[in-house]
């Protein structure tokens, strides 16, 4: 603990200001002893704090979730060229506090500029055989040269399930078919979110 009090001292010097109890203050800071691990914090372990004590803790995980929403505050994708971080970041904020999981798709230009976006579908993507059609309708309507399709998990994993899996090769192929890209497929989660592209590119690293 030692050592990462004096790595850093204003991390710790603000909790104990927000935490005037030592005893709560030190029971935090054991739990998340530097900014990277409030970062990574969990539904799971906020709940686990406001149990223990609710007067005093929510309104510092207030704050922590208020500070994550304004450095991942939306902006304006249009006319950027799109990128997995970019609107990863964005689609987190975009899909924060959405129950029911929904499909984006995003529709790209020659330069890899977004140029439209449009929400296509609420619910799963174990439906998939409906989709092509639709997000490649929008694609041909907009002269998209590429299209990146993101979805979110209302349970906060990023992880990508098997139907996810299935419905980005299906889409992969359809564009293939009609001469529009897949770009990048994104599972967006309630702090980080997968990318397809991302993934395919650390693959291709590690066989190099």
């Amino acid at each position: 603990m030692l050592k990462q009090q004096l790595q850093f001292p204003l991390y710790h010097q603000t909790i104990h200001e927000a935490l005037p109890d030592p005893d709560l203050a030190q029971h935090f800071l054991d739990r998340f002893p530097t900014p990277r691990a409030l970062h990574n914090i969990t539904a799971e372990e906020e709940e686990e704090l406001t149990e223990y004590d609710q007067q005093a803790f929510k309104p510092l995980l207030a704050a922590v979730n208020l500070g994550t929403m304004a450095v991942r505050s939306p902006h304006d994708l249009y006319g950027q060229a799109a990128s997995s971080t970019s609107v990863g970041t964005a689609l987190i904020d975009e899909f924060a506090g959405e129950e029911q999981e929904m499909v984006v798709a995003m529709c790209t230009d020659v330069h890899n500029k977004i140029i439209a976006t449009k929400r296509l579908f609420i619910g799963g993507t174990s439906e998939c055989s409906t989709y092509p059609n639709q997000v490649f309708r929008f694609a041909i309507k907009t002269g998209a040269h590429g299209v990146i399709l993101a979805h979110n998990h209302p349970s906060g994993s990023p992880a990508p399930s098997t139907a996810d899996m299935i419905f980005i090769k299906r889409m992969e192929e359809a564009g293939k078919l009609i001469g529009i890209a897949l770009i990048d497929a994104l599972v967006v989660g309630r702090r980080d979110y997968y990318s397809w592209r991302e993934a395919r590119q650390e693959e291709e690293e590690t066989d190099w």
